[in-house]
């Protein structure tokens, strides 16, 4: 273990063979807890015809749970020094994730103090490691500095909120607020990550986010046991498909080569919230469609089939934003394009199975007719 009182300094960008550490790894199983609580309870609030309540208390939450994840994976790619103090704070987070898992019951009741007080906790750590890279890196003095007081404002902001009447508007306001702050930051010095580093980062929240569907899967195929029917087999087969299918598209290609670039960067970085989002959904609505056909939910099969249709197509669209549009040579749509044949297949009868099938038959056709990419 390094010392206690390493310097929180900028690391290589050209650092080779840089991986995941096992501390990253350990934080991310922590936020697998909030993201499996909150699939669950959307899953119950859609199965419960509160579907418009439930995306909306889905979008809120998971924001909050992806934002914090998301800015500490950014910061560790460019200061994480291993030392015992960034271990300590870091852990710290740990238990602002735990607060938020914990309050998300509450949350989809309107009652969001644990989630704030969870989010809280992890951010005013953060202010602490940029107050540290200020003093340490005379050359992201200012951008350090305008990262702490933004997140500070912020908390200040959420803090805030916890004791007036919640308001949608004051939520979006502070959201916003939120999402500028890194890019008010780095438009005076751009703080360094590893763009190898990051990619991988990203991808094991990916696959971390998916296993919520390997759940969906078998939570469909414990239901075939108990009692048979071709409509769940269906169902159970279309899960796996889609899993399959959805993981190759998501890994037939690399944006590393485009990182440098901001712009990129932040689009790249900001949308990924559209695809952990719209994953994690489909593993719970995959389970609202098993709840449906053995009779233990509110709402009609057609209902279901719809929802899971747009919730790929969402991820579709995501893969479009993140992959597809900065990575083709000439601005490909075809992503774009089977979105709209997922969301008609939504209106037909064993939806998942045929679109399950659907997303086979783009990965393999994005698998021998790749994108054309200008830029690698």
């Amino acid at each position: 273990m390094k010392n206690i009182n390493t310097a929180l300094k900028a690391r290589n960008t050209e650092e080779e063979n840089r991986a995941a550490t096992m501390l990253e790894l350990f934080y991310d199983l922590i936020f697998v807890v909030a993201i499996a609580n909150v699939a669950a309870e959307f899953h119950h609030a859609v199965a419960n015809d509160h579907i418009g309540h439930g995306i909306i208390s889905f979008v809120m939450i998971f924001t909050s749970i992806w934002w914090a994840w998301n800015q500490y994976t950014w910061f560790a790619s460019a200061f994480d020094n291993g030392s015992s103090r960034f271990r300590l704070v870091t852990m710290w987070q740990m238990v602002g994730a735990l607060l938020i898992a914990a309050g998300v019951e509450k949350g989809f009741h309107n009652d969001f103090t644990i989630i704030v007080i969870g989010y809280v906790v992890i951010r005013l750590s953060s202010i602490y490691l940029w107050l540290r890279v200020a003093s340490h890196n005379p050359e992201l003095k200012v951008t350090a500095k305008r990262y702490a007081i933004g997140i500070l404002l912020c908390q200040v902001g959420w803090i805030g909120q916890l004791f007036f009447e919640f308001s949608y508007i004051v939520f979006v306001l502070l959201w916003i607020a939120e999402f500028t702050v890194p890019y008010y930051a780095e438009s005076h010095t751009t703080s360094s990550f590893h763009k190898e580093h990051i990619e991988e980062r990203f991808s094991l929240l990916t696959i971390i986010v998916l296993g919520e569907s390997i759940l969906a899967s078998v939570y469909s195929l414990n239901k075939i046991i108990e009692h048979f029917s071709i409509d769940l087999l269906m169902v159970a087969i279309g899960c796996l498909l889609t899993i399959f299918g959805i993981w190759w598209l998501y890994f037939n290609n690399s944006v590393e080569h485009r990182l440098n670039e901001p712009k990129v960067a932040f689009q790249w970085g900001y949308g990924h919230l559209i695809i952990f989002a719209a994953t994690a959904a489909i593993g719970a609505l995959i389970s609202v469609n098993v709840d449906v056909i053995t009779d233990h939910a509110k709402i009609t099969i057609e209902t279901a089939n719809l929802a899971f249709a747009i919730s790929v197509a969402v991820l579709l669209f995501g893969l479009w934003f993140c992959q597809e549009r900065i990575v083709s040579r000439n601005k490909s749509l075809f992503f774009l394009l089977i979105a709209g044949l997922v969301v008609g297949l939504g209106f037909l009868p064993y939806s998942v199975f045929t679109i399950g099938v659907l997303i086979v038959l783009t990965a393999i056709f994005r698998q021998y007719k790749p994108l054309k990419d200008n830029h690698a």
